[in-house]
């Protein structure tokens, strides 16, 4: 086909930035700043953006990756992975390993703050057994803490002392989202073949119990009484700042979206 305009019937242009050992990928003509928006997220969270570089992410190997199908809008997700007054009734093994959530404290209520393990728990998996090699370059006050981190629009990223866990979402229409989990470890653990089961079956059975919540409120999502969004108290204000987020991204999406 010597008549073929390559330039404009070539693949499409995207813009691409690599960090924390994936490619991050904005569709849009002209992308938000990186490090205003994911970047901003993580010193926003954390309080400085070098404390996350302290678990060396793009250092560390997948150890187990698990998709989830659930039938919820993202937005829910996001909702539900920001608060935690629904822990103490649906995460009894999280709460168990945290137990400031069982009080419906999130992590992510006050900047620079990572939720304390219970004082007999030896490390972060199901039973509060000891998990696996600690990331060496923790600093002291991240040790027997976990941290969650909410970059908009669809990852979550946990930090524990012996390894990350991200979260990955994948919208397919209003009442469906792809959940990809990684769980990432040191690579001398993960070469070494060491058991990692307990570590993974305590985020693996909260993000379950969470899935199943959010399936639960999606019916009631279409409801007209919930057409404004429901009411927020005060300890939900950083959902609200979401909310705001996501109205002020439809306000200046084209018309035709």
């Amino acid at each position: 086909m010597p008549d073929l305009d390559r330039v404009a019937y070539g693949l499409v242009k995207v813009h691409v930035r690599e960090w924390l050992g994936y490619v991050w990928v904005c569709l849009a003509e002209e992308p938000p700043s990186f490090e205003e928006t994911v970047l901003g997220a993580v010193t926003e969270r954390l309080g400085a953006l070098d404390l996350i570089d302290n678990y060396e992410p793009t250092t560390l190997d997948l150890g187990r990756r698990i998709t989830y199908d659930v039938k919820a809008n993202w937005k829910l997700i996001v909702e539900n992975f920001m608060e935690c007054y629904h822990c103490g009734t649906i995460h009894p093994e999280l709460v168990e390993v945290l137990p400031e959530f069982a009080d419906g404290y999130a992590a992510q209520y006050y900047v620079g703050h990572g939720a304390l393990f219970g004082e007999n728990i030896q490390g972060f998996t199901v039973d509060g057994s000891p998990g696996v090699d600690r990331i060496p370059s923790l600093a002291d006050e991240q040790d027997r803490r976990y941290y969650a981190i909410t970059i908009k629009p669809q990852v979550f990223i946990n930090l524990v002392p012996d390894h990350v866990i991200i979260h990955r979402m994948f919208p397919l229409a209003v009442d469906r989202t792809i959940v990809e989990c990684d769980w990432l470890f040191l690579p001398e653990v993960v070469a070494s073949g060491k058991d990692l089961d307990k570590s993974v079956e305590l985020f693996h059975r909260v993000n379950e119990q969470d899935f199943e919540a959010c399936e639960r409120c999606q019916p009631r999502m279409s409801s007209r009484v919930y057409a404004d969004g429901g009411v927020l108290v005060p300890s939900e204000h950083h959902i609200g700042i979401f909310h705001d987020w996501v109205k002020d991204q439809i306000a200046r999406a084209p018309a035709a979206r």
